[in-house]
């Protein structure tokens, strides 16, 4: 039997059994946990993973509504502290991740327990942010809900990326980053709605509700789980020397550069408080509430159209458009003075359109120039990148916010944007032609909520 044609990429292509025909050797080997790409990817979609994850996240979108007016106003928090408790959220739902995918391939039927403990202690992490009285004991419970995030969060993106064929990437990356954008729009709006009967302490509160059905749904799921379980597998060793130099190389300095900039949106939130006029009719915390929903809102919708232009142009593209729009909203922020409402909800429209065309086009792009025996390891060194650069981004935004003012902190990031947008235009993953005209595989699975 003749070996099967070759992708664009010079992959062998996938060979389908028909009539129970066995399939060629030569055609891709299984993954770590057994199965075929297309029938691993098949299966995540299909997995329990997903409905805790969705619930969990509106539950801490709720808090990141409130978190700045409860930090700021209620404990009188000063923006560099309000920072600090973003960061180390930041990195400890980076360690979190890292140290459940780790387990996962270890004992790949952990993972309803791990999906249960993050859910579980995003509770706990609520119900004591909640009742806080100090800064210190706020900011550890918000930092600990960060961090049970991570332990609760399933590798989507890698999932997605082995179920689609290499013409449909973005159009499903683009998929699962708009589904968890409009989670966290719900979790948004569902605060905007409740501050009408309640203040921010009491909204923290209600974000126990949908936490705590997303453990029911963990509990339920243990058992599918452990039923669904593939076999152990060696753990994901990260070596970045093997992703240095050539297009992959520059399109992950570019990406350096933009999550350095990339400021925590808790402070774009803490500026649009202090930006939105007063109004009797509607609070200051509910309006910053709503915006919070739009930005969500346009981050989901520029996923999606951000996936599908990525399937047939240059990601780094996308992410330079990305990073004009964000560009955009800090200067928009920086300048815009008190009462300038449409300017606001300007500046947060861009901001959340660059959030979710740029995370769609970064894990792209990095798929794109990865084959996929090494797409796992790149997306584990994608998502330290994003992790380390948010950190540094929020940490020198809030520092200089404190020590000099609003502009100097949303300013500070200007330069590496316009570093990472000159990088962005070299368009080092453009697809190939054969790519960009590849029909649908047969059965290949198609996206759904």
């Amino acid at each position: 039997m003749s070996a099967p044609p070759a992708d664009a990429f010079g992959h062998p292509g996938e060979v389908v059994p028909v009539g129970g025909v066995l399939p060629d050797p030569k055609s891709p080997a299984p993954t770590r946990s057994g199965a075929t790409p297309g029938a691993a990817g098949e299966a995540a979609v299909r997995g329990p993973s997903r409905l805790p994850y969705l619930l969990s996240t509106v539950g801490l979108e709720s808090m990141t509504a409130v978190t700045a007016p409860f930090l700021g106003r209620t404990l009188g928090a000063a923006p560099f502290a309000l920072a600090g408790v973003e960061a180390a959220g930041r990195a400890g739902s980076a360690a979190a991740r890292y140290g459940r995918n780790q387990l996962a391939d270890r004992q790949p039927g952990l993972r309803g327990f791990l999906d249960l403990a993050g859910s579980a202690g995003l509770a706990l992490a609520a119900g004591f942010f909640a009742a806080s009285s100090v800064l210190w004991q706020a900011g550890a419970c918000r930092a600990g809900s960060w961090a049970a995030r991570g332990l609760g969060t399933p590798a989507l993106e890698e999932h997605a990326s082995v179920a689609a064929p290499a013409h449909q990437l973005g159009r499903r990356l683009g998929f699962e980053r708009s589904i968890g954008a409009l989670g966290a729009a719900v979790g948004a709006l569902l605060v905007a709605v409740l501050l009408e009967v309640t203040d921010t302490r009491g909204v923290i509160g209600y974000a126990l509700i949908p936490v705590a059905l997303a453990v029911v749904v963990s509990i339920f799921g243990l058992r599918r789980g452990r039923a669904d379980a593939p076999p152990p597998s060696a753990p994901t060793q990260i070596k970045i020397t093997k992703l240095r130099g050539g297009p992959l190389g520059i399109l992950l300095l570019g990406i350096v550069c933009y999550e350095a900039s990339n400021i925590a949106v808790v402070l774009l939130l803490l500026r649009a408080s202090k930006i939105v006029s007063v109004s009797e009719a509607l609070p200051v915390v509910q309006r910053v509430a709503l915006c919070y929903g739009l930005y969500q809102l346009s981050a989901a919708a520029c996923a999606v159209v951000a996936g599908r232009l990525t399937d047939r142009a240059a990601a780094s593209l996308v992410l330079a458009a990305g990073g004009l729009s964000l560009l955009g909203a800090y200067l928009g922020l920086a300048w815009a003075s008190a009462g300038d409402d449409a300017i606001v909800v300007l500046c947060l429209l861009l901001a959340g359109a660059a959030a979710g065309a740029v995370d769609t086009a970064e894990f792209t792009g990095v798929a794109r120039l990865t084959s996929p025996d090494s797409r796992r390891a790149a997306f584990g060194v994608l998502a330290g990148l994003q992790s380390g650069g948010r950190v540094f981004a929020t940490l020198t935004a809030g520092g200089l916010w404190t020590l000099i003012g609003p502009k100097a902190g949303l300013l500070v990031c200007g330069p590496l944007l316009v570093a990472a947008i000159v990088i962005f235009a070299v368009r080092v993953d453009r697809p190939s032609r054969a790519q960009r005209a590849a029909p649908p595989a047969a059965g290949a699975p198609e996206p759904r909520a």
